[in-house]
């Protein structure tokens, strides 16, 4: 198991690659058998075979055979015996295929290293690799495939009338909390005009089919102007939230995103450490979605924006160190390595050559963080973190929908305004 010669790579750095593209090639191909075991067979080839058996004009050859396995889609598991059987097997193809260095697995581990100017080294490396190519296709084509049987992708849900006239009902409804949509002009409003944009779908569903369709006849009846008053002071309460989660996020990112740099800290076994607890942290909690934070908080401190506060910040400050660092880990080095000569101490190293490269990306990132912020502090109100998203759940649950398009809008607004602001502002320090 070795790479060959003409890929130009350290050989101390051979035997680290080629050991990294042994799992990588056995994780494939465990993937792949697994595929063909879970998803082609019992997932898209034995319910199609259990169709045939069962269908009006059932198909005897395939009755046969369902009915010899004992095969019910309803009640099948896939066992884990199995599954792991399949991966041990999928493993094993792995190890020996990445054995001569050809397959996906070494491709990946290598992709640093391919950078030739021999041109007849070039057309080897093409040649070398194209069976890793094809691997990447497959991968792609399954990965493609297994998600579409598993989320249960079918146009037919997509088209079918009943769902169409629910989702149209409820576009109608949502549209009447909209501002000016439901007011006449010359006894006629937008809303109107809509109702009957939507009807020319039903008539024309209604001359192609023999099932006929009613036809939209919803009133509107618009919010008045108190309720409105009453969302803004929510809506403002999750700009704040927004705000104040990002401004105390910042400063706690901005320090622990040096510690999170690898370039940083490759100098000593105690800075490692501190790369990887950092890195630990940071990966768990921004793996938890901000939703959960506000849900522990709110049983924490109690339900209110301060909760829903607490949560964004946990989330953001994951989340800008991650970005933090890797803005930093792709510094310049000369400014460093100029510094480290005359002497400098680590913090100023830090201070005068790292900070002022990253300073322009930090300010970005923390502008574009604010605008998440704003998106998200509407919706950890659905679990008590306070702003617009109390009223938006309270509405949803007594199924108000006039009262939801109109929240809706108001959230659009405050996204879209958000949205242009930080565009601007993101353009302008750039």
């Amino acid at each position: 198991m070795k790479f060959p010669s003409f890929i130009p790579m350290m050989e101390s750095k051979r035997q680290k690659r080629a050991v990294v593209g042994l799992f990588i090639e056995m994780f494939v191909w465990a993937y792949f058998i697994i595929f063909l075991g879970k998803i082609l067979i019992f997932s898209i080839l034995l319910p199609f075979i259990e169709n045939l058996a069962y269908s009006e004009a059932p198909n005897s050859i395939a009755l046969n055979l369902i009915q010899k396995i004992n095969f019910d889609s309803r009640y099948f598991e896939f066992p884990w015996k199995w599954f792991f059987i399949l991966f041990a097997i999928g493993a094993v193809i792995g190890f020996f295929i990445s054995l001569k260095c050809k397959g996906f697995g070494s491709w990946i581990a290598s992709l640093s290293k391919l950078q030739v100017t021999n041109p007849e080294d070039s057309i080897k490396l093409n040649q070398h690799w194209k069976f890793a190519r094809f691997e990447a296709y497959i991968l792609v084509i399954i990965t493609l495939v297994t998600g579409l049987v598993l989320i249960n992708v079918s146009v037919s849900k997509i088209l079918q009338i009943d769902g169409l006239l629910g989702a149209g009902r409820l576009s109608l409804q949502l549209a009447c909390g909209v501002p000016g949509v439901g007011e006449s002009i010359s006894s006629v409003s937008l809303y109107d005009g809509l109702q009957w944009f939507l009807n020319l779908f039903v008539k024309a569903h209604n001359a192609i089919f023999i099932n006929k369709a009613e036809l939209f006849q919803i009133q509107c009846i618009p919010n008045d102007l108190t309720y409105f008053s009453k969302a803004l002071g929510k809506l403002a309460e999750s700009i704040y939230l927004a705000f104040i989660a990002t401004f105390f996020s910042v400063p706690v990112a901005f320090v622990l995103s040096f510690f999170a740099s690898r370039n940083l800290t490759r100098h000593s076994y105690l800075m490692r450490s501190f790369y990887f607890l950092i890195r630990s942290y940071m990966n768990i909690t921004r793996s938890i979605e901000p939703l959960i934070w506000a849900i522990l908080f709110s049983v924490w401190i109690g339900i209110g924006p301060f909760a829903g506060a607490m949560a964004l910040m946990v989330h953001s400050v994951s989340s800008l160190v991650k970005q933090y660092s890797e803005a930093v880990e792709g510094v310049d080095e000369g400014p460093i390595e100029a510094l480290q000569v005359t002497g400098a101490n680590r913090i100023s190293v830090v201070w005068y050559a790292v900070v002022p490269q990253v300073i322009l990306p930090f300010l970005a990132f923390t502008i574009y963080r604010w605008d998440i912020n704003v998106r998200m502090a509407t919706v950890i109100g659905l679990v008590g973190g306070g702003g617009i998203g109390s009223i938006l759940i309270q509405e949803q649950m007594l199924a108000r929908w006039t009262q939801v398009g109109s929240l809706a809008f108001l959230i659009f607004l405050v996204v879209w305004g958000m949205d242009f602001l930080s565009a601007r502002i993101r353009e302008a320090i750039q």
